[in-house]
């Protein structure tokens, strides 16, 4: 019988072992391709703006787990290192196609003392649902970087005023669909 393994996240994309050049998205605004401004600048739902382009939108739970990072990290600065935190890896799907790589981490105390324990048991329930329907939440510190692969981004949010960063790598899978209906935007709009 063959042996069924869980899904591996990339660990191209994995804030927990990789030192990415993190940088403010102004800084870095010349050297983005078109195809991802309106992804790395989106100030609201990325679960809202990929259900709009796929009637397939899925989460995949690659990885949830309790670990402890040493610090610091952008966004968690007032925490002193080592640090536990619990981590979330999941894939945002078109279908059967991963579009963006995403990873969450919450610090032990978040969870603790700003009840947040809900956001370990979301299963296959996208983050972003939960963070945009809650009155008072909000988001700063937000950075992207380049990638061997492309681009990601990533943010604070503060839900109870609780931090928590979110990091989301788009994948080319994603930016070749957008790539494609840009095309063909302009195509049908010639300016």
């Amino acid at each position: 019988m063959k042996a069924v393994t869980e899904p591996v996240f990339d660990p191209r994309y994995d804030p927990d072992t990789c030192n990415f050049n993190w940088q403010s998205l102004a800084a870095v605004q010349c050297a983005i391709p078109d195809e991802l401004h309106y992804w790395l600048a989106l100030p609201s739902s990325l679960t809202q703006a990929l259900r709009q382009r796929s009637d397939a939108f899925s989460v995949e739970v690659l990885d949830q787990r309790h670990v402890s990072l040493t610090l610091p990290i952008d966004g968690f600065s007032d925490l002193l290192g080592p640090c536990p935190m619990f981590s979330r890896k999941v894939l945002l799907k078109h279908g059967a196609i991963p579009w963006v790589a995403a990873h969450t981490l919450i610090p032990e105390r978040s969870l603790e003392r700003g009840g947040l324990e809900q956001l370990t048991q979301l299963a296959n329930q996208p983050l972003g649902e939960l963070l945009f329907a809650t009155p008072g939440v909000t988001k700063d510190n937000l950075q992207v970087c380049a990638t061997e692969r492309g681009w990601g981004r990533r943010a604070r949010y503060l839900l109870n005023h609780q931090p928590l960063l979110v990091s989301e790598f788009f994948l080319p899978e994603l930016i070749a669909y957008e790539h494609e209906r840009l095309t063909l935007l302009h195509q049908a709009h010639p300016t």
